[in-house]
């Protein structure tokens, strides 16, 4: 066996199709979502157009700045952000399964705060992990999707946060189901997610 055996794959998590503001389309287009490693080694979720090859890769931010504007052209606030989180629970159930399935990746002594470190590492966060006895605080500081939001024109900013919020707190509970979340409200500018287990909260 060749250390590229070794090398986890690249998964396919999800499929969508990119809406436009105006709501024309001249033609439908299908953005796959897929989790893998990219060429430095790092766990990267990354977006690209179907069939049409890494040229067309988008960052996790743009993924759900494009999945909310795409919610949002056909249906109301309420529903939009019901499917919003649906989208970011499956990302975060794939990148637990993918993380399971390529244990070597979490040799730490906590694996679902290593799980969390690199779904932020992967968006170029800021965060800090405060552990005590009742369990780990991880803070991200600074996340760069209002960043992506204006690159890209995309303005569904806080149903993007519904998404990542969705997609932690799903990887969390997947990684240990025992553990108790607690989050900030989406309107922050700051993910926070306490993780307590029942004896301490």
């Amino acid at each position: 066996m060749t250390t590229e055996d070794l090398k986890p794959s690249t998964v396919l998590l999800f499929q969508y199709v990119l809406a436009s503001a105006d709501m024309y389309y001249d033609e439908f287009e299908q953005r796959d979502v897929f989790v893998g490693r990219d060429d430095d080694g790092h766990i990267r979720i990354w977006g690209q157009t179907a069939d049409r090859g890494p040229s067309t890769r988008i960052g996790l931010c743009r993924v759900f700045l494009e999945y909310g504007l795409y919610c949002s052209t056909w249906c109301g606030g309420a529903e939009a952000h019901c499917h919003m989180q649906y989208f970011g629970e499956q990302l975060g159930h794939g990148l637990a399964r993918y993380l399971k399935d390529h244990s070597a990746l979490l040799a730490s002594t906590d694996p679902t705060v290593r799980a969390l470190e690199y779904v932020f590492e992967g968006l170029d966060a800021c965060f800090t992990e405060d552990h005590v006895k009742a369990g780990v605080r991880f803070l991200v500081t600074y996340c760069p999707v209002e960043d992506a939001a204006k690159r890209s024109g995309l303005s569904n900013v806080d149903l993007a946060r519904c998404g990542i919020n969705a997609l932690c707190r799903r990887l969390i509970l997947d990684m240990n189901p025992h553990l108790i979340v607690k989050t900030l409200p989406e309107t922050s500018s700051e993910f926070m997610f306490t993780m307590t287990t029942a004896a301490f909260a």
